[in-house]
């Protein structure tokens, strides 16, 4: 998933990776990713962030190295968040998201995108509104206009909102 992101991007998410790889040896723990989490305005159980490292731990390390990591990014930005291209482009967008809906998901697929839903969900309010976009993006390095932002929601909200709700998140996901 690490194609998806610039060479300033990447440059970005390995600042943020080495800074919250407090003891420098490459990975982040559970209690690290805690901390990234917290940072990004979000109260988690260690339990949590064990579940998560678990999710994108492909070697079985029970940390999450930077490859891992940039997985998780690419989770989280998709691939409309870092072509904006195509985020500018509706019609297309669109297109996509109808051909895969997010239905039919194996079990641990729907888990990853639902942890993934409400870790972007601070408020935890059913929903990932436009300022939440907003400073998570902003916290990772990207700047987006409130405007930018309602374009790329309205791209997969449904029942017309203005806001993300879980399928139409996982339809954004599974749209590639």
């Amino acid at each position: 998933m690490a194609e998806y992101f610039s060479e300033k991007q990447m440059c970005q998410f390995k600042e943020i990776f080495n800074s919250f790889d407090k003891n420098g040896d490459g990975n982040i723990e559970a209690e690290e990713l805690k901390s990234v989490l917290k940072n990004l305005g979000q109260k988690v159980k260690t339990k949590y962030c064990k579940n998560m490292i678990k999710q994108y731990d492909k070697n079985n390390t029970k940390r999450m190295e930077f490859k891992e990591f940039l997985d998780m990014m690419a989770n989280v930005f998709q691939y409309h968040l870092s072509h904006p291209e195509v985020a500018k482009d509706p019609q297309t967008a669109y297109e996509e998201s109808q051909r895969n809906n997010g239905e039919g998901l194996d079990a641990a697929t729907n888990k990853k995108m639902e942890d993934l839903f409400d870790s972007l969900d601070v408020d935890d309010s059913g929903f990932i509104d436009p300022e939440e976009i907003i400073k998570l993006t902003e916290k990772l390095g990207e700047k987006m206009t409130i405007e930018e932002v309602q374009e790329l929601i309205k791209q997969v909200d449904k029942d017309g909102d203005g806001r993300v709700n879980k399928d139409e998140f996982k339809r954004l996901m599974c749209s590639k």
